[in-house]
């Protein structure tokens, strides 16, 4: 891909905004609290790009392999 192409694909890509718990943060409400879709959501309607599924699932193994007192 030459540059040109890069820097107009790189212009078409929007800013997602997002956080531990959203994958998408679609806005927020009066009190300031974000909404939008989460990444277990992303995970299964198979939003994400095969390099953050491989993210997820290793994540969601760990979390798996820890003991939880309660």
């Amino acid at each position: 891909m030459d540059r040109k192409k890069k820097n107009r694909k790189a212009a078409w890509e929007p800013d997602l905004e997002q956080d531990e718990t959203f994958y998408f943060i679609a806005g927020y409400t009066s009190w300031g609290v974000p909404y939008g879709v989460t990444w277990e959501q992303a995970y299964e309607e198979g939003l994400m790009d095969e390099k953050e599924k491989l993210r997820w699932e290793k994540l969601n193994e760990a979390y798996e392999d820890e003991d939880i007192p309660f």
